[in-house]
């Protein structure tokens, strides 16, 4: 299996910048998009797509309560020839074209599908496994064909499958109008908001989201519990979250201490973090019955 350092990943940032570098682009498959160029480091992805230089990790989210297994999360990973291992957060933001998020999207979806089938071959108990997508490429109208395509190429029934918006102003768009999140219910799949609380949130329009489950920031659990301020505030947000009857993912859970002033008066939330696993490849190897949590 390979070996994966996830402690000291290289960073890229000022290597490629984003669109200060731009490249021609070619053979896209929708026309729309042909008017905006690739930046060196979206054309760097794109050829590493295409060269198989990415692969999925798992980490699963556990119950407060009890630490059961209940979720999982696929996450990317690119083995750069180069630069070694390097994590999402250096190249999956600066993905403006959406051309190329896309393809990336559609890559997670096939290698999580294609995993999925294979544990249904093996017989074993599924949960369902989340897909980060961004909002420029959930709000297509092709996209949920798409997810339907593929899962139906594997055998993957769509509630094996949940799709992730990370939190921003383009995803309280998408996610409140529920004629665009129409096409994602029809395939079945589940649909969640990440990563929110980091700043970027509105209160305003948390009732009007159309999504089955809430991520929560990791940012959030930082401070605690030793910070009181910091208590009353993830307090305030996790009541609400659950009175709002939506599932709730508590990010960054990296201590006992943390574990045990979430489990005390939210045991019904999932916690996600280096205290119970750290991210995995294989997702049967994150499923087996022997995996410590």
């Amino acid at each position: 299996m390979l070996s994966l350092d996830y402690e000291k990943p290289v960073s890229l940032a000022t290597t490629f910048g984003t669109r200060n570098a731009c490249v021609e682009q070619t053979n896209w498959d929708d026309s729309r998009d042909d008017a905006m160029a690739l930046s060196e480091l979206e054309s760097r992805v794109r050829q590493g797509l295409y060269a198989g230089e990415f692969h999925l990790v798992f980490q699963g989210a556990y119950r407060a309560a009890g630490g059961a297994l209940a979720r999982l999360e696929a996450q990317v990973r690119w083995t750069h020839p180069d630069y070694g291992l390097l994590l999402p957060g250096i190249f999956m933001m600066p993905l403006e074209h959406p051309q190329v998020a896309r393809e990336m999207a559609l890559f997670v979806i096939d290698g999580v599908c294609r995993e999925l089938r294979d544990c249904l071959a093996s017989k074993m108990v599924l949960l369902p496994v989340a897909i980060t997508v961004p909002a420029q490429v959930a709000v297509l109208e092709s996209f949920a064909d798409d997810l339907t395509r593929i899962a139906r190429l594997y055998g993957v029934p769509g509630n094996l499958l949940e799709i992730e918006v990370p939190d921003g102003a383009d995803a309280v768009r998408l996610l409140s109008l529920r004629t665009l999140t129409t096409g994602l219910r029809a395939a079945g799949t589940g649909i969640s908001l990440g990563k929110w609380g980091n700043g970027a949130s509105s209160l305003a329009l948390l009732g009007a989201l159309d999504v089955d489950t809430v991520t929560i920031a990791p940012e959030l659990m930082a401070a605690l519990p030793r910070d009181p301020r910091a208590c009353v505030v993830t307090s305030a947000l996790l009541d609400l979250l659950h009175a709002l009857d939506v599932q709730v993912v508590v990010n960054g859970v990296e201590t006992k201490a943390q574990l045990q002033w979430l489990s005390a008066s939210w045991p019904q939330a999932l916690v996600q973090g280096f205290l119970f696993s750290r991210p995995k490849a294989g997702l049967a190897s994150v499923l087996a019955p022997s995996h410590e949590s």
